[in-house]
């Protein structure tokens, strides 16, 4: 189980690096362009979350189905399964789209846009909107090669579509005159291009099969509530987190702030194998599940697991062993990488847990578990920001905080283990059904 779980990983691994490499790729050409284009860009933020919370909800409900599919040996329903949520997203995104287009002058206010920027800010948050809704297109074709074991094909169309994507951004952000708004040509492009390439690639493989696109499957709906509504939430309370501890971090200091934003994003790093190793371990017990292999699928969770510990272990000394120089590194400013230093050394070996918590709840949420997954996340996130304020405050200093969330992050040991008991639960359900189907 361990090869099977590592070599779907390793390309998800490559994919998402290169995702998360182009999101800093696009932000650091918007510093060069000059202006306020970077300061735009970053009042988009909480409106790109939730533009990113629907579309990977979508996702990964279309590469669950997909697992499944496969398992069972049905390769004509993976096509028939993506029409119909691109057919559920064309009236949700419309209407999503169009909520955003109304909202987008009201919402100067909330963000405190300067009023110089008003015209510029609602342009782009409309435009930006509006081309990122059409990347539901390449994520559809993505995760149902992924799904269905064409790891290396979803990896190859997310490279191409990043390529476009940043590509355009630098050509036409540094090379023309256009400025920020190469961000939603960039969008666009990439979410038509990577369309087209997925369709190529789909052609190329079983899940070929044009006529049935215009097979209706009613079952999206509850692939979509189970799987999909669970992860755009859990999505939107990782960023109401991360508001609230700016929130408190901001009566300690702009350095503690901007040191727990740096920190935030090195953190993204550093748990995305987990994330990783949680949607590889997912695939391979959906595709168990499609094939009625109810009891491989215990063997499946334990082993994602034992991979996710013993890469966290190792992670998480070398990050603590490093976390001085990492900080200066990534820090820049000399308070703003104190604060990063403070953080890191505090939270650093907890990583060792974070890591296969995060692969467990993953898990969980690909395997019909979402909800059960965020109300551990609302319970652990809640948590630290009482907790960890409460410190902070006896203390005098952000430093109390950084300890408290450190113990905190050692509560999450008991999240694998209700992750093994779900999988548990639906190998045992799915034994009793076949029992009862051949009896």
């Amino acid at each position: 189980m361990w090869r099977t779980i590592s070599g779907l990983a390793v390309p998800l691994l490559v994919a998402e690096s290169l995702n998360f490499a182009v999101q800093l790729g696009v932000v650091a050409i918007l510093g060069r362009m000059g202006g306020d284009a970077i300061y735009i860009r970053s009042l988009y933020q909480p409106v790109s979350l939730v533009v990113l919370a629907v579309t990977v909800g979508f996702s990964v409900s279309n590469q669950v189905a997909a697992a499944i599919s496969k398992g069972a040996g049905r390769p004509r329903d993976v096509m028939a399964n993506a029409a119909s949520l691109a057919r559920v997203w064309l009236g949700l995104g419309a209407a999503l789209y169009l909520v955003l287009a109304i909202a987008a002058p009201l919402l100067t206010g909330p963000f405190h846009v300067d009023a110089e920027q008003r015209d510029a800010f609602v342009s782009f948050l409309r435009w930006t909107s509006a081309a990122g809704l059409l990347a539901v297109g390449s994520e559809l074709c993505a995760s149902s090669l992924r799904g269905y074991g064409y790891v290396r094909h979803a990896t190859l169309l997310i490279v191409c579509t990043a390529s476009v994507r940043i590509g355009l951004v630098a050509g036409l952000g540094l090379g023309t005159d256009v400025g920020i708004a190469a961000v939603p040509v960039a969008e666009a492009a990439a979410g038509l291009s990577g369309l087209t390439m997925g369709l190529v690639l789909l052609r190329r493989t079983e899940l070929w099969h044009p006529p049935d696109v215009l097979t209706w499957r009613r079952e999206v709906f509850t692939d979509l509530r189970r799987i999909g509504l669970p992860i755009a939430l859990s999505l939107l309370l990782i960023s109401a987190y991360n508001l609230a501890v700016i929130g408190v971090l901001g009566n300690y200091g702009q350095d503690a702030v901007a040191g727990f934003t740096v920190v935030s994003t090195l953190q993204n790093v550093v748990l995305l194998p987990g994330m990783v190793l949680g949607t590889a371990t997912a695939i391979t017990i959906n595709q168990q599940r499609g094939k009625g292999d109810w009891r491989r699928m215990r063997a499946s969770m334990r082993s994602g697991i034992e991979v996710a510990v013993m890469t966290y272990v190792a992670i998480a000394v070398l990050v603590w062993l490093v976390h001085d120089p990492l900080a200066r590194l990534i820090g820049g400013d000399a308070g703003v990488a104190a604060s990063a230093g403070s953080y890191l050394g505090a939270v650093a070996l907890t990583y060792a847990v974070q890591g296969p918590v995060l692969t467990s709840l993953t898990v969980m949420e690909e395997t019909g578990g979402g909800f059960r997954a965020i109300v551990l996340n609302a319970i652990y996130f809640g948590l630290i920001v009482a907790v960890s304020t409460a410190a902070a405050h006896a203390a005098g200093s952000a430093g109390g905080f950084y300890e408290a969330v450190a113990y905190c992050n050692l509560i999450g040991v008991s999240v694998p283990l209700i992750a093994v008991r779900h999988i548990r639960e639906l190998s045992a359900e799915g034994s009793a059904r076949t029992a009862a189907t051949t009896s």
